[in-house]
């Protein structure tokens, strides 16, 4: 069964209450939301019991992760990757349940494994705004309820092939760049005079600003937003000068060291943009 109108399955058991799994619930059930039954394992308590809290109506927690699984036809897995294949090695799924798994280490392969008989298995990426429904999420492959599920929580896009998301899922890692970038242009306004509160603020609300146009471009549509700035305007500056001093290729650099990372599981500090950038300079 599905909620109504949504596709969103009518209850979801979630083995695993963490970060992103509490975001994604609180996405679903708040006001607003296609608002399913959810049953929570009992281990990270505090978090599960914060949930049950916020949603006594929707929400109620299982005495054990096999209970979970008994208790509901579709799940998502959102276990720590260290412990993963211990905990879902030790559970017994069913024909006919679907799973959407969101530990971004375990691949497809043995994700199938683990969870035999049951055959309907989806990766899915979400971010940690999909708590206000406007969280972006990477699915791998099309399954309606796991992309029922991330529509309702905001944006999904869809890879039919694991290389294709696995470059797509290097995107992720520019979380933190995007963040530092934003506390650099808050610091230097407070450096010289602005009020903390007021840059931060302002920050907050120009970086929303230029993201909400580029929010849904097309294939064309960022190469667009970048030959629309002004000619010989501040804005065409300051790209034209990041480009000069090779930060474009910085982070070309570091979406390859992300991709090396994911695809064998270990750093190489030589693809680092510091050494590739010294490497350079030195041919």
């Amino acid at each position: 069964m599905a909620c109504a109108g949504s596709g969103v399955p009518e209850t979801i058991g979630v083995v695993g209450v963490g970060t992103i799994s509490s975001a994604m619930v609180r996405g679903l059930c708040s006001p607003g939301g296609p608002q399913p039954k959810i049953v929570l394992c009992p281990r990270n308590a505090a978090k599960a019991a914060a949930l049950q809290s916020e949603f006594p109506d929707l929400v109620r927690i299982a005495g054990s992760n096999q209970e979970v699984v008994d208790a509901a036809d579709y799940l998502i897995l959102a276990l720590l990757s260290n412990n993963a294949e211990e905990v879902l090695g030790g559970l017994t799924f069913r024909p006919g349940q679907g799973i959407l798994s969101v530990i971004a280490a375990l691949p497809m392969p043995r994700l199938q494994e683990l969870v035999s008989p049951a055959t309907d298995c989806a990766i899915g990426i979400p971010l940690p705004a999909v708590a206000k429904r406007r969280g972006a999420s990477l699915l791998m492959p099309k399954q309606p309820a796991a992309q029922a599920i991330f529509d309702a929580l905001g944006t999904c896009v869809v890879a039919e092939v694991e290389a294709e998301f696995k470059r797509m899922l290097c995107l992720t890692a520019l979380m933190g760049d995007f963040y530092k970038r934003q506390l650099t242009a808050q610091d230097w306004m407070v450096s010289h005079g602005v009020p903390k509160e007021s840059a931060a603020a302002w920050t907050g609300a120009i970086f929303a600003t230029m993201a909400a146009d580029s929010g849904a471009p097309g294939p064309t549509g960022l190469a667009d937003l970048v030959a629309e700035q002004t000619p010989g305007g501040l804005n065409e500056m300051v790209w034209r000068g990041q480009d000069a001093d090779r930060n474009y290729d910085a982070v070309v650099d570091s979406l390859d060291a992300v991709h090396n990372r994911i695809t064998t599981g270990s750093w190489d500090p030589d693809l680092e943009p510091a050494a590739k950038r010294s490497k350079r300079a030195a041919t």
